[in-house]
């Protein structure tokens, strides 16, 4: 069956103003004597509902890759709550995209300081365009689980304004998909997906198959509902060496998903224009980094339609 798709401008724009930033949340605490690790964050965010699928030391690739690392420790981790996740998607299905969303977790060489870094409620709720009361409800829970790891752990406020972008802030992709055919459909564009990935330099650093969660809370809206954590290596390392809280936005989640119903599935990702703006990116070489990863994303997802 022929599949048509269509590169669908979410019309939900970054504010058009610099302003205070805010998107992202960073927490510090002492850790002179390194007794800290990432593992503790992940223990109590599993403590407090949620579900934890990847913590990734990346200095190993950093090494492997760039054959050097500025940090000490730093790592991906992933994560999603069991009932807050499952109330935002059944809201409003593009909340898949923080299903799961991501955290940073570092401490650079010579620093003392342990940081971890996850995006604000208002953030989230910017790019997916509403449902504020939930996310402050995952905010809230994810703040309990950081602060619970890291006693006397202190907020920090991110040195720069937030920045402005004058683009849709989601990707979205719809794909024809005959309901009695979706689930063959849907293999396909998974397999096109997956194996044009390491081509354009993407890792796949998890698959979720939402649509399990759902059934076993006895939710029938989706013919099916899963999510792929992407990474592009050569983008973190070089962003995180400037900005290592963009780990709040790496790996970024694709979400799929076919309403019961719908004649058409939907594929959805936060973009580039994410980084742009919260990160206020000034540093051309590094935009340019970032809009080669969006662009060549774009084209993989446009081969659908051949």
């Amino acid at each position: 069956m022929k599949k048509i798709v269509t590169l669908v401008l979410v019309l939900f724009f970054a504010a058009t103003a610099v302003q205070a930033n805010e998107d992202i949340v960073v927490y510090s605490v002492d850790n002179g004597k390194k007794s800290i690790t990432p593992k503790a964050i992940e223990e109590a965010l599993k403590k407090n509902g949620f579900v934890v699928p990847v913590n990734r030391d990346m200095n190993g690739p950093f090494k492997k890759q760039f054959q050097k690392t500025t940090f000490d420790t730093y790592n991906l981790l992933i994560a999603y709550h069991k009932t807050i996740t499952m109330d935002l998607v059944l809201k409003n299905a593009d909340s898949g995209v923080f299903a799961p969303f991501s955290m940073g977790i570092w401490q650079k060489k010579g620093d003392k300081k342990f940081q971890v870094a996850f995006l604000s409620a208002k953030a989230m709720s910017r790019i997916v365009g509403g449902q504020e009361d939930l996310f402050k409800k995952l905010e809230a829970a994810t703040r309990k689980a950081v602060t619970s790891a890291l006693p006397g752990a202190k907020e920090e406020k991110l040195p720069y304004e937030r920045g402005s972008v004058k683009h849709a802030l989601l990707t979205k992709v719809t794909v024809e998909s005959d309901p009695d055919e979706a689930e063959d459909t849907f293999d396909e564009v998974k397999m096109s997906i997956e194996s044009g990935l390491k081509p354009i330099g993407f890792i796949l650093a998890n698959q979720l198959l939402y649509d399990m969660d759902l059934d076993e809370k006895n939710h029938e809206d989706f013919i099916f509902y899963e999510t792929e954590s992407l990474c592009k290596l050569k983008v973190i390392y070089n962003i995180a060496a400037k900005h290592p809280e963009a780990g709040a936005f790496a790996p970024c989640t694709l979400a799929m998903y076919q309403k019961k119903g719908a004649k058409e599935m939907t594929l959805v990702f936060p973009n580039v224009y994410n980084w742009f703006a919260t990160l206020n990116l000034k540093d051309e070489k590094l935009k340019e980094l970032l809009l080669k990863a969006q662009t060549d994303m774009e084209k993989l997802l446009n081969t659908l339609n051949e």
